[in-house]
Parts: structure tokens; sequence; C-alpha cells
């Protein structure tokens, strides 16, 4: 599912790709076309897993993309993250799955010079860092676009997390 078939539905702002990605989310998890973005402070969707084959149980998911503010993740228990949304690429093939646990080591465990959050009159984000992808801010920071790809290698695709908790 494409952010971009989203797009119409959010206002064009510097939250408009996050929002359109979060319908596409939503619209690939839930199995039918969502249109309407969370407010602000609340949590991005419900979702319900299975857990040991039987036992289902809601749980919280935060949708990220890029460099948008991250404060609310920690209250979630899923974090999915796209590091970089493109138009041509599918949401449930991009986008990654962490837990809290492993958001949390994500946002804390970068080494590299500078630091890997910065906080902004809205609150925490993720560092600007070099589109490896797509080419955008080649000013921005390598190192920082390397460390994510590299963990984001090692998380399950949104697709492959939904058939891990039996929703596919």
């Amino acid at each position: 599912m494409f952010y971009s078939d989203f797009i119409d539905f959010v206002t064009a702002n510097d939250g408009a790709v996050g929002a359109a990605v979060e319908l596409a989310v939503k619209s690939y998890l839930f199995g039918k076309r969502c249109t309407k973005v969370q407010s602000k402070g609340k949590k991005d969707a419900y979702f319900t897993i299975e857990l040991d084959g039987d036992k289902r149980r809601k749980v919280t998911l935060e949708i990220k993309t890029a460099c948008g503010r991250i404060d609310d993740c920690a209250a979630s228990q899923f974090v999915v993250y796209w590091p970089e949304p493109m138009d041509d690429c599918d949401v449930e093939d991009s986008a990654v799955v962490f837990s809290k646990a492993e958001w949390h080591d994500f946002v804390n465990g970068y080494t590299g010079r500078g630091s890997f959050v910065r906080t902004a009159s809205d609150g925490a984000h993720i560092q600007s860092f070099r589109g490896l992808l797509s080419g955008v801010r080649p000013k921005a920071s390598l190192p920082i676009a390397n460390y994510i790809y590299d963990v984001c290698d090692n998380q399950p695709t949104l697709a492959e997390w939904k058939e891990m908790v039996g929703r596919a």
C-alpha cells in the first residue's frame, strides 16, 4: 500500500508525509481503507495480536517516519518506523516494527559523533540524516543514516510482523 495513495486525506504541511504513512499502515493492518489520522497525544493505532497460538491481546502502535517527533513512542508497545518514505515503495515492505524495548535500544544505541536525538520546540526528534535511497538532505549525517539502516535491516518489516503476530 503506497503512502502517496493517502496524501489527499491530509493537509499539506510538514507532517503530511507522516500522516499519509499512518493512514497507509492502518489501512494495511486493518485490511480496509482508513482516512482518519489520530489527533496529537493519542495512540496512532490499537491492534489485536495473538500470543502463544490462541491468546489475544490489544497492543498500542506508534507510527513514525524519518525525523518526526518521537517523544510519544515510549508510551506505546510497538513502534512502526519508516526511515525514508518513498512514493514507489509499499509501506508493508518498507516500514519496520520495533518493540518498546527495541525502540529504546535503537534511539539510545548510536555511538557515533554527535547526538542521535535532537530537541526542538515541539519535542524530541531523530537527528536529520542523509537520504540513502532518495538523496534528500545530502549534507546531513551519513553516519546516522548508516546506523538507522543497519538497525532497521535487522527488524521485521510490517508484513513480516503482521504474519508473526497471527494476523496475516
